[in-house]
């Protein structure tokens, strides 16, 4: 079976095999049996947010529908989509970083870096992680997606290129267009793409990024929000790398 199946999806982060009752965390149990309102022996999915899915029966409904225990029929794994997403981004303000983190995760972006620039006005907090990781799993629920992005540490646009898979497109005004740059007949296995702040990355930014090997890349004649400008690249990226 590739294709996976309109059910009820829930995440559950440990151990998922056939034949096996696993019971679902506190929070997704409250999900099922409140506001999914789920009824034993109704079919539903698990996904550990590793590309393992595995379907099943609900089995139990307990404890006020605190306890949700679910028999396990049939595993099976979920190829990450191609090509692999890197999305470094300045981080938006307030609400926004929860709209950039959804949108990206059901575009099936592999991982997250909060870009540190010198034009950024919103930094990561202390709880930040954790609540952006919260954001991802529902996402990945909402889009079944199997593949639960990684949060990455927070990093300057000359840190990350030391790292960064190539090739990776930066987003700035006067850049070359992406169709020029991306050849879906035989796309690359990674793209990583930066995102600069609504201020706008500085020259020496990105100086440092094209003498690393970045490709400055344009999105119009406009200036975007950071959100709108890093969902345009990745699902442009996304669909052309379909095919």
């Amino acid at each position: 079976m590739t294709n996976i199946p309109v059910l009820p999806w829930f995440y559950h982060p440990h151990a998922l095999e056939s034949g096996c009752r696993v019971q679902m965390d506190a929070d997704e149990a409250r999900h099922a049996s409140g506001a999914r309102r789920l009824r034993v022996e109704q079919v539903v999915c698990l996904f550990d947010g590793r590309g393992t899915v595995a379907e099943g029966r609900i089995a139990v409904i307990g404890d006020r529908g605190r306890v949700v225990e679910v028999e396990i029929d049939a595993v099976r794994c979920v190829d990450p989509a191609a090509p692999a997403l890197h999305l470094a981004s300045a981080l938006p303000k307030g609400d926004r970083q929860a709209v950039l983190l959804d949108m990206a995760t059901q575009l099936g972006v592999a991982s997250f870096t909060p870009l540190l620039c010198e034009h950024g006005v919103a930094m990561p907090g202390g709880h930040a992680v954790g609540r952006w990781r919260r954001i991802c799993v529902e996402a990945c629920k909402q889009s079944r997606r199997a593949q639960v992005p990684e949060i990455r540490p927070a990093a300057s646009v000359a840190d990350l290129m030391q790292t960064a898979q190539a090739p990776v497109w930066l987003a700035h005004v006067g850049g070359e267009s992406p169709a020029v740059l991306f050849d879906s007949a035989d796309p690359p296995p990674v793209v990583t793409i930066l995102i600069g702040p609504e201020g706008g990355f500085t020259f020496e930014e990105v100086a440092q990024a094209q003498s690393a090997g970045a490709i400055v890349v344009g999105l119009g004649d406009g200036i975007l929000r950071i959100e709108t400008a890093a969902v345009s690249l990745l699902a442009w990226a996304r669909l052309a790398g379909s095919g």
